[in-house]
């Protein structure tokens, strides 16, 4: 599978996941990791690791981050890895039926770049849409 999400309500530490993997892949010279998120966090992220702010960019919602990701794709074809840790605030307001359409479309993008994709979902486990809890880990 091309695209996973850590889920977890807010605070249940899945940035902290997410910084942990990185560090264990940027080992890896081969990789080419990419972190999104909103607004520079104060956690430490691996120097081998590209860092961007989306709200450096006029991306909002979900089509727009799509667009975005395969944008960065065409430009740098040989990302390995990328962590999404602002989901939600690039899409705004959104329902079950659009995150679901958002990960399918993320599937097919990751598939055809080859990159794989792990996007952090505050959401509550038991309340996530049936088609996106084949994602969640």
């Amino acid at each position: 599978m091309y695209v996973d999400a850590i889920v977890g309500g807010k605070g249940s530490g899945k940035t902290p996941r997410m910084l942990a993997e990185m560090e264990r892949e940027a080992v890896d010279k081969n990789t080419n990791i990419i972190f999104i998120e909103y607004g520079y966090g104060d956690h430490l992220v691996p120097h081998a690791v590209r860092r961007i702010d989306i709200k450096e960019y006029p991306v909002r919602g979900y089509g727009q981050l799509i667009a975005f990701l395969a944008g960065m794709n065409a430009k740098d074809y040989d990302i390995t890895h990328i962590y999404l840790d602002c989901l939600f605030q690039v899409s705004g307001k959104s329902t079950p039926a659009e995150l679901i359409s958002f990960m399918k479309n993320l599937e097919i993008l990751a598939r055809q770049v080859d990159c794989k994709v792990t996007v952090a979902l505050s959401y509550d486990p038991s309340e996530l849409p049936d088609e996106v809890k084949p994602y969640a880990r």
